[in-house]
Formats: structure tokens, C-alpha cells, sequence
């Protein structure tokens, strides 16, 4: 037991990286659900609706305006070992300086964004835009833990951060002081601890330095800008619902979008058990070992992702019910469509870490783009017509039209066939008897 206790927690081997992730995962889901429990009871559909146009900002414009920073910190320290203290300085200051542009955006588009909320929302956003610069920060050091193999210090801070915002709240409850303001200083500021923790590890670590900053920023911006579309696009893609919600629909449905968002984002424990790991093992291998890898780790997510997805589709009401009370009841209405979307989102996240792993970021944002090409219009047209459900209905269609480009690009780009999504009966069967395995070896 004490060999198994030590091989999960250093998690050397890929298979034990995946299930140390994911059991983190469930942690984080479980926290991020307790968060939203507290948040949705005390506020209700109205202010929780205005709490997530206060907090979405700051989140959206780090993921948005990482110049593929983070990704290419992962891509040159697997390839550049020997410059890793230089990259990772290099990682770190161009992360702040592109934090700072995108707090300057967010300044200029937040008025414009919450127009339909009140004066007092408004400046509240405006205030917390201010840490957009920490956030951004906070997802390269995760790259960085990620590109030095270290899944035990990535998963650590990934459950810190939001074990100490959890904390937060729930304090801010017992003291009577949960209110929009409150719960925001918690989303954004309560893991703070969590991020002092990572960026000592990473100081330890990597002893990061500004020698050779102009020949360190080009290999970064030379992968990054490239990247940049995968982090973009993806972010885009992933929060335009928000977006659009927050502008076309009023802060209580902005509430119940958010809660049945959040019902459905329980499955992502899954694939973001799988991503971290399939591309720094992926990078360095031959196209056809690539497409092998990431097939097998595509067929698992989408095999457990089915099955998890289960209750939610066909006790999703009485979940939610449950859950935040019965005032978000409404909710459920649009939850299938969101359930469908993570599943297709999850699988296709995955897929394409083989083209990230073989040098083709720029293919992975092409096929980003594609998809919110699709969303845009289908939400401009759906959501006023048919409200929430519209909004749902609108990801999850943009979300498979992605999930097929995806696979269509295998042959064309890796000149290889696109691995299939199904599960052998053998396959299934080897992915528990793997896990075990590698438990109980000695």
C-alpha cells in the first residue's frame, strides 16, 4: 500500500498522472459545486445572474489574451530543457504585460457588455478587471508544472485555489457579508494563497531569469501567435453563450443559464484529467504513435463521459431541484442541450492535442474559428426566439460541427485516418484492469 500511496502521488507514469487528475477533478467539481450552491441559495437567479456578469470578464479576457503563451511554455520546455530558467522568465513577464493589455480591453468593453445591469454591477466589474494580470499568471505556472511532469504540484494548486475560495464564501455566510460584492472578492481574490504556493514552486523549480528575454520571447510568441487562436477561439467559443446571454437576456435568466452551465461542466472532470497529460507524452512521437495515443485517450473520454452524463440527462430537474433549490427549477430546461455540448467538447479537446503535440497549433485555431463561425449566428438567431433552451441548443450544434472538423483534419494534416470514438469490448475491459494495475504494482 505504501509503494501504491507513493507512485500515486508522485505520479511518474501516464496512467497514474490521468487518475491522480481525475480524482482531483472530482475534488474540484465537487468544491466548484459547493461554491455554486452557496452563491445560487444566497443570492438567487437575480443576483447570481449579476455576480457572473461581475466575475466573467476578468476570466474571460485572461483565457482569451494569453498570446498561446501558456501552451508554448509547455511546447519549448519539453524541447528546450537546457533554457527552461530563461523560458520561464520570458513565460512570466510576457504573461504580465499581456495582462495588462487585456485589463485596458476590458475597461472599454465592459460598460458596452453589461448595459442591461445595474450602474452598481457595472462598477464592480469594472474594479475587478484590475486582476485580470494575476489570472493570466496563474494559468502559466499551471503550464509550467505541467511541462516539468509535475502533476502532483499541478493538481495541489488546482485544488487549492478553489478549496480557498470555497473557504472564503463560506465565511463570508457565517459573517452575513455574502453578498455580489463579497462572493466576487471570493471567485477572484480567494485563492490567492493557492497562487502564492504555485509561484514559489515555480521559483524553486525553475529559477526563472530575464538573460536572453529577446531570444526566449520569440520562440514563445513564434509557437504562441500560432497557438494564440487555440486559447482564443477557445475561450470565445466556450464563453459567447455567456457573452451573448449577458447582453440579449436579463441577469435572473443570465442566473439559471449559469446554474445549468454549471450542472453540465461536472463532466469536464474528465477530459481535463485527459488534456494535461496527451500532450506533453505526445510531443517528440511519430504522427502514426501520435494518432494512437490520443485515439486511445479520446475513445476512454468519451466511453466515461457517457456514462457520468446519465443522471444528468434523465434527473436533471430533479437534480437541480435538489441541488439549488427550486426558484432554478427552469434551469433544466436547457441542461440537455448542455450536457450533449460537454461530451462533444470534451472529446474534441482531446483529439486535438495530437495536432498541438506535432507542431500545428495554427490547424487547432482554423477549426476553433470554424466552430464560432457557427455559434454566433445560431445564438443571434436562437436565443431571442426561444431564450435559454435557444442559447443551449446553439452551443451544442457548433460544438459537434467542431467535433467533425476535428476528425476530418487527421488525414489531411497528420496523414493518418482519424482515430474512431468507439470503445472495443477488450479496450474497455484493459482501461480498468490498466488503472488497477498500476495501483497495486510494486
Amino acid at each position: 500500500m505504501r509503494r501504491g500511496l507513493r507512485r500515486f502521488v508522485s505520479a511518474k507514469s501516464g496512467t497514474m498522472a490521468v487518475i491522480q487528475t481525475g480524482i482531483a477533478n472530482v475534488a474540484v467539481q465537487g468544491i466548484n459545486l459547493l461554491c455554486g450552491i452557496l452563491t445560487a441559495r444566497s443570492l438567487g437567479p437575480d443576483g447570481r445572474g449579476v455576480l457572473a456578469g461581475v466575475i466573467m470578464w476578468p476570466q474571460f479576457l485572461a483565457y482569451g489574451m494569453t498570446m498561446g503563451i501558456p501552451v508554448a511554455s509547455v511546447y519549448w520546455l519539453k524541447r528546450r530543457p537546457d533554457i527552461s530558467s530563461e523560458l520561464a522568465g520570458a513565460g512570466l513577464l510576457l504573461s504580465v504585460l499581456f495582462g495588462l493589455l487585456a485589463a485596458a480591453v476590458g475597461a472599454l468593453v465592459i460598460p458596452y457588455s453589461l448595459h442591461a445591469y445595474p450602474p452598481a454591477a457595472v462598477h464592480l466589474a469594472l474594479l475587478w478587471i484590475l486582476v485580470t494580470p494575476l489570472e493570466l499568471l496563474a494559468v502559466t505556472w499551471i503550464a509550467q508544472a505541467q511541462a516539468a511532469d509535475s502533476f502532483s504540484s499541478y493538481n495541489a494548486f488546482r485544488f487549492l485555489s478553489p478549496f480557498t475560495v470555497l473557504v472564503t464564501l463560506a465565511i463570508e455566510k457565517m459573517s452575513g457579508h455574502l453578498t455580489c460584492s463579497g462572493a466576487a472578492f471570493a471567485y477572484l481574490l480567494g485563492g490567492a494563497p493557492a497562487m502564492v504556493w504555485i509561484a514559489s514552486w515555480a521559483w524553486r523549480y525553475f529559477r526563472p531569469t530575464l538573460r536572453s528575454i529577446v531570444a526566449t520571447s520569440r520562440l514563445l510568441l513564434g509557437y504562441g501567435t500560432r497557438a494564440w487562436g487555440v486559447d482564443l477561439l477557445g475561450t470565445v467559443a466556450s464563453q459567447v453563450d455567456r457573452v451573448l446571454v449577458v447582453g440579449l437576456l436579463k441577469p435572473e435568466l443570465m442566473g439559471l443559464y449559469v446554474i445549468a452551465q454549471s450542472a453540465a461542466g461536472v463532466l469536464a472532470f474528465i477530459p481535463t484529467a485527459v488534456t494535461p497529460i496527451t500532450m506533453p507524452r505526445s510531443t517528440n512521437l511519430q504522427a502514426v504513435d501520435v494518432v494512437m495515443l490520443t485515439g486511445r485517450a479520446a475513445r476512454a473520454t468519451l466511453c466515461l463521459m457517457l456514462i457520468a452524463s446519465l443522471p444528468l440527462l434523465f434527473l436533471g430537474r430533479f437534480l437541480i431541484n435538489l441541488v439549488y433549490g427550486s426558484s432554478f427549477a427552469l434551469a433544466a430546461g436547457v441542461l440537455p442541450f448542455l450536457v450533449i455540448e460537454a461530451v462533444a467538447s470534451g472529446v474534441t479537446s482531446v483529439l486535438a492535442q495530437a495536432f498541438l503535440a506535432s507542431g500545428f497549433p495554427g490547424t487547432v485555431s482554423v477549426l476553433q474559428g470554424c466552430g464560432l463561425l457557427t455559434s454566433i449566428p445560431l445564438m443571434l438567431w436562437l436565443i431571442p426566439r426561444f431564450g435559454l433552451p435557444g442559447a443551449g441548443c446553439a452551443l451544442m450544434l457548433s460544438t459537434l460541427c467542431r467535433l467533425m472538423l476535428v476528425l476530418a483534419n487527421f488525414r489531411f494534416k497528420l496523414n493518418e485516418p482519424a482515430p474512431g470514438l468507439l470503445m472495443r469490448r477488450a479496450e474497455f475491459v484493459g482501461l480498468f484492469a490498466n488503472a488497477w494495475q498500476r495501483v497495486t504494482a510494486d
